[in-house]
């Protein structure tokens, strides 16, 4: 569906003194004085990570198969085949009585042929609720597979629910010990939907009365940059669209597990997929960790943004300087009840050195050198010579929850067994302000959700903020309700299914705020990333999807909008930014390297704002906006909580034009009633900064 555009003011140029006359009475005068106010952090825009709502496995990560390896299910159970089905009526089991593909992945997929059957006989998968078939691609696969009778071939295909074959091969040499089978296949026909499956068969006259055994199978697609082991191409372009220069993973709640042992444990992520033996994740379903610490760490480079590992995984965009780092470290505190905080279990103080002894094998895994370190060697060993640049690291996840350990020996003892074997480090804590920790720190991880008016509201709160050497990492935040207000009348109260109008205006309202103060603000992460449409446990996120297809939110479009815009330093403006002037929200900035002017502008108000904006500095006779704005839906204004969605996906998209601005230090700009826009401005001559 069409969007309207923005409207450009017809106000009349008009000299400063004769501007209070005329100037209508909602209008504001606005200056973008020359002097720069102080320094952009280059790693302010970014995403929080970690595999919810299947946005890695059946997500982000490329495999096609569900349930791929049986890791973290029970043997014998109904749960335990999730993502396959027999074909033509063989008897299917998971089962632990045979000896697995490996000690990692014990289970194995039985498969019983009755003694009496016709024609192919065998089992599918169903994917992620359905498989994308596209002519041209090229799938790769494989599987182990053992049997003490069976030997015949095993053929597989990729078919449609309704049985049209798009492409199929066939293995042989199935024997009494376990093989692994690979294959290809390239479909000359797309499907025409997602009701698709992986299927194998045998041939049922020969293979009656059998039992065959299957393990770790895999199927991927093309892979963003050709990756292998890679990440699913339209959702990584998507990202890699925004220009992110944070990416935290792998999460706050999906990193400290539901116990000790379910924790993410980075050593149980890397080398062969067969060695991985997967958990059961902090929102309900298994992780293969196919994505896993390296993968991570590869795929924030194809990002071309550098990443934060662990908990969090910062990546600095600075021209020539790769890979550095926020490292997020398990902290000896797991996830039991958020409504009963006492039952969550804390590692007591004389037991946590085995686990401080495990961080600090993960940084020498990410930092040490390969000659001369064990772990170092070991990440040499998986194709990574080059150690990563690691700086900070944050400790914990959303310790306010349980500050009194945390204060008493849990960060203390993390903070000094790093410092003294790497020195250079530096650290993030994750509880509030006001809890009094030693050593000191400088660096807090803040996070927040809440309804729109939590955010015009809270677009100042870094103001005020005392310039004393302690900065902010926001390092999750969203719009995800309107539990406190209803004021549009047109949904519904409650949680936001996706994200809308209202809501992205609101977030851009804010982070107006964090780039303002981005002296004090360092980092920010919008969260959680991604949805699968099919199976998710937290709305809205910035991307949703299903097999085949993926939406871009209007939260996605305003973080792309200020990250792609970024100036190096803040410019003063007269007035500032303040509550009396809401609901207009602004900031602007200038980039050193190429003279550019941004004026970033949230009008999260019901009505039309115009702005007489006048300038310190001389521009060219042309300025650009890119602006995201209410749709032309119907002739009824305030259509201000429209989503895009899977089956409407254009409903709110970015509108880019240009003008001429006839004097070089001055014109206005009408902002349209909830709406986000970013104005450029040219300025060959702008003051050296």
């Amino acid at each position: 569906m069409a969007i309207s555009t923005f409207l450009l003011s017809t106000l009349p140029l008009l000299p400063l003194g004769s501007l209070a006359v005329l100037t209508p009475p909602n209008a504001l005068t606005l200056q973008l004085n020359a002097n720069v106010t102080h320094q952009i952090s280059p790693t302010l825009y970014g995403y929080m990570w970690e595999d919810i709502n299947h946005s890695g496995d059946g997500g982000l990560y490329g495999e096609l198969l569900q349930n791929r390896a049986f890791q973290a299910v029970i043997p014998g159970t109904l749960n335990a085949l999730n993502g396959w089905q027999p074909f033509n009526g063989p008897r299917l089991s998971v089962v632990s009585s045979t000896k697995g593909v490996s000690a990692a992945l014990p289970n194995s997929l039985e498969v019983q042929i009755p003694k009496v059957v016709s024609g192919p006989i065998g089992f599918e998968n169903t994917g992620f609720w359905g498989i994308k078939v596209q002519s041209g691609w090229v799938y790769t696969g494989s599987f182990y597979a053992k049997s003490d009778t069976f030997s015949g071939p095993i053929t597989v295909s990729l078919k449609s629910t309704q049985g049209t074959v798009y492409s199929s091969g066939t293995v042989k040499g199935v024997s009494k010990n376990w093989k692994k089978f690979t294959f290809q296949l390239q479909p000359t026909e797309s499907a025409q939907n997602d009701n698709n499956v992986f299927n194998l068969i045998v041939d049922g006259k020969s293979a009656a009365g059998q039992t065959i055994h299957f393990g770790m199978f895999s199927l991927f697609p093309p892979t963003f940059r050709g990756r292998e082991n890679g990440m699913r191409i339209d959702l990584a372009e998507a990202m890699a669209g925004t220009q992110p220069s944070i990416w935290r993973f792998p999460g706050g709640n999906n990193l400290e597990g539901m116990s000790f042992d379910t924790r993410w444990k980075w050593n149980e992520t890397i080398g062969r997929l067969e060695d991985r033996p997967g958990r059961i994740g902090d929102w309900g379903y298994s992780n293969t960790d196919g994505l896993g610490l390296l993968e991570y760490l590869n795929w924030a480079e194809d990002l071309g943004a550098e990443p934060i590992l662990g908990d969090r995984l910062l990546q600095y965009l600075v021209a020539g300087v790769l890979n550095q780092f926020i490292t997020g470290v398990w902290d000896g505190i797991s996830i039991a009840n958020y409504s009963d905080l006492s039952t969550w279990p804390v590692v007591p103080e004389e037991d946590l050195q085995p686990y401080i002894d495990d961080v600090l094998d993960e940084i020498e895994f990410i930092v040490g050198d390969s000659k001369t370190t064990k772990f170092g060697k070991l990440r040499a060993s998986l194709g990574r010579e080059e150690p990563y640049s690691l700086r900070l690291i944050e400790i914990g996840n959303e310790d306010q929850f349980q500050p009194t350990s945390y204060a008493a020996y849990r960060w203390k003892a993390f903070v000094d067994a790093i410092s003294t074997k790497f020195p250079k480090m530096q650290f993030l804590a994750t509880t509030l302000p006001s809890t009094a920790l030693t050593p000191a720190y400088t660096k807090i991880d803040f996070h927040q959700y809440n309804s729109p008016s939590w955010f015009t509201t809270n677009a100042f709160m870094f103001d005020s903020y005392p310039r004393n050497g302690t900065q902010f990492f926001v390092g999750e935040y969203a719009v995800t309700s309107t539990n406190d207000e209803n004021t549009l009348g047109d949904i519904p109260s409650g949680r936001l299914p996706y994200p809308t109008l209202q809501g992205a205006a609101a977030e851009a309202a804010f982070m107006t705020g964090m780039e303002r103060n981005s002296d004090v603000v360092f980092a920010s992460a919008y969260a959680p990333s991604f949805q699968h449409i099919r199976n998710y446990q937290w709305t809205p996120d910035i991307l949703t999807y299903d097999a085949s297809r993926v939406v871009k939110s209007t939260s996605y479009f305003v973080q792309q909008m200020f990250s792609v815009n970024r100036g190096t330093h803040v410019l003063a403006t007269s007035p500032v930014s303040s509550p009396d002037n809401a609901p207009l929200f602004w900031v602007a900035s200038v980039n050193n390297e190429t003279d550019v002017v941004f004026l970033k502008v949230s009008n999260a108000g019901t009505a039309d704002l115009t702005a007489n904006i006048f300038l310190e500095f001389p521009i060219t006779g042309f300025a650009t906006a890119i602006s995201i704005s209410s749709p032309a839906l119907s002739p009824i204004s305030g259509q201000f909580n429209v989503s895009n969605t899977l089956d409407d996906p254009e409903q709110i998209i970015p509108v880019s034009s240009s003008f001429a601005i006839p004097l070089p230090d001055r014109f206005n700009y009408t902002f349209p009633a909830m709406s986000v826009t970013v104005l450029t401005l040219q300025s060959p001559n702008f003051p050296a900064v």
